[in-house]
Order: C-alpha cells, then structure tokens, then sequence
C-alpha cells in the first residue's frame, strides 16, 4: 500500500490551519493511501519557510519524493528548489512566484530571487463541508465572524455598523476577551470555537458570515480555505477586497467601511438575492473537495 505523511506546523485544533491538514489526510486515507510517519511520499505544508523538523516527517530528506501545498504567505518563501512538485492555491500565486523568479535578471534588485525547478501545479483552498438544510437557535443571527483576536480590519468595520443598526452578531474563536482592537468585540463573543462539523449550521443560521484575509493574500489573489469551508458549507460571505474572490468564486467583497455597511444592509434586507448569490458561487465550486485536491496530489505519489 502506497504511503504518505504530511509536514504541518499547524497540528492544534484551535488553528484553523489544523483543518487542511486533517482534511487532506481524511481524504487520502479514503482513497486507500495509508498515513505512516517518514513515509517516502511527503506533502510540506509552506504558509512560511520550511522548518528543519516536523513531527510524523523528521528531517527533511532529498531522496524522498518531497512536495509542497503552498496555502498562504506566499511572500515569505524564498526558494521552492528542494521540492519535486510545488502546489499552489492560485493562479495569482503562480503568477507572483513567476515575477519573482524574473528578479534573477535584475542586478539592482533589494531582495533576493525566489527560485524553484519544480514543475507548480494549481490546487485551490479545499473543503469536506456540504450545506445543512437546517440550523441550531445558537447560530442563528444576522452576522457572524469566526477567527483569532488579532486586529480585524472587517471586525473593526462592522462593530460601528451594527450597533447604529441594531444588528445581531455572533463572534467566534479563542480569547476574543483578550481582543486589542474596538473593545465592544468582547460582548459578541459566543464560543471559542465552532466545531468543524458546526459549520454547516452556522452557514444556515448566519445570514451574512464576514471573513477577512491577510493584505498580501488579497494583493497577491489567494482566498483562505476558510473562505471556501464557509461557501461549500452554503454560507453568503461578504470579504474584504479580494482579487481571487472575485475572479473565481463569483465574491462579494468591500474596499471601505461605508461600501460593507451598504452591503450589508442590501442583502440582509433581500432574501432572494442572497440567496441567488449562494447559488451562484455554490456552482463554481463544486471541484473544491478535499477529495479533488486528493487526487490532484496523489497523481504524483511513487
């Protein structure tokens, strides 16, 4: 039976990081692949520079057939040479790695050339999460925001936008207590952490769920998996500014704190719509399975 193992630093559930890693092994596992610790197939999961050591995988070894699923910060790798086979989440990944790499020619350049040999495939965020036809009281809400209390810019935008309007918002994730940022955050918060599997219900409890990225994320054209657990879950989003949210999944996102309270009120405001902009974005991703992104990367196990 052919093996695999995954390189992840991210293998505690209150990262939400911890879901692609769980999610990709479930996957593999049921296509008949066996999880064995320094197995020769081995998927490095790069949203930074590699570590010299990760549980289950050990030290990195050039004669195992080594791969990498680059998921976020991107801008943080300077070389992909060590890897057979490099994954990225999209196009807009692909292509910054492939204007990096022309700095090479650049004498006056400030910062190193990125450089890689592997071939770069494109596999984009993946979800196991299908819409619930129903939901838990405990969900139900007008707007909801599941994340770690770092500064949210959307968070920061939203907080004035439903306390002039009445708004109902349910926030979750650890230590939102703790928050630095508009301390009226604290009293919205429902629970450190919404099971994986709660998902679903809070995506048909929640008439708008908000998500942010990181700014490199949306300069660069990338959405989180997150992004893509909420609409496979059958959720509406509205994103900050987006370029992959909005070439691809047919986004709804923001640029300013006015043009997110407009929004907000149309589509809380308009049944139909919403739930025509669900439908749509539910047909364009419909290959964004864990189970897709398994048989992508397995095509290259030996």
């Amino acid at each position: 039976m052919t093996s695999f193992c995954i390189a992840s630093p991210h293998k505690n559930s209150l990262w939400y990081d911890y879901r692609v890693y769980v999610n990709l092994r479930e996957a593999l596992e049921k296509l008949g692949f066996r999880y064995q610790s320094a197995a020769e197939n081995r998927i490095y999961f790069l949203g930074a520079p590699m570590r010299q050591f990760y549980n289950e995988v050990g030290k990195f070894e050039s004669g195992a057939n080594n791969m990498a699923l680059v998921y976020s910060h991107a801008e943080k790798l300077q070389s992909l040479r060590p890897f057979k086979r490099v994954f990225v989440s999209s196009q807009g990944v692909a292509s910054f790695f492939k204007r990096r790499s022309w700095l090479r020619l650049d004498p006056l350049r400030r910062y190193p050339a990125f450089t890689s040999d592997a071939p770069i495939e494109i596999v984009p965020p993946f979800s196991s999460l299908q819409p619930s036809k129903s939901s838990l009281p405990r969900y139900e809400c007008d707007l909801s925001f599941i994340g770690t209390p770092r500064i949210r810019p959307v968070l920061e935008d939203v907080l004035p936008i439903v306390g002039r309007h009445g708004l109902t918002l349910n926030l979750y994730g650890p230590n939102w207590d703790k928050y630095p940022g508009n301390s009226a955050a604290k009293q919205y918060w429902r629970a450190p952490q919404v099971p994986y599997e709660d998902i679903p219900l809070l995506a048909a409890g929640s008439k708008i769920c908000l998500i942010d990225h990181h700014q490199t994320m949306n300069k660069m054209g990338l959405v989180s998996h997150k992004y893509v657990d909420l609409l496979m879950a059958g959720a509406f989003v509205i994103s900050d500014y987006n370029l992959d949210a909005l070439k691809h999944y047919g986004g709804v996102t923001y640029r300013h704190s006015n043009e997110l309270e407009s929004l907000i009120l149309q589509y809380l405001d308009d049944d139909a719509e919403r739930k025509a902009r669900q439908m749509l974005q539910q047909s364009l991703i419909y290959r964004h399975s864990s189970e897709h992104a398994a048989q992508a990367i397995s095509r290259h196990f030996v």
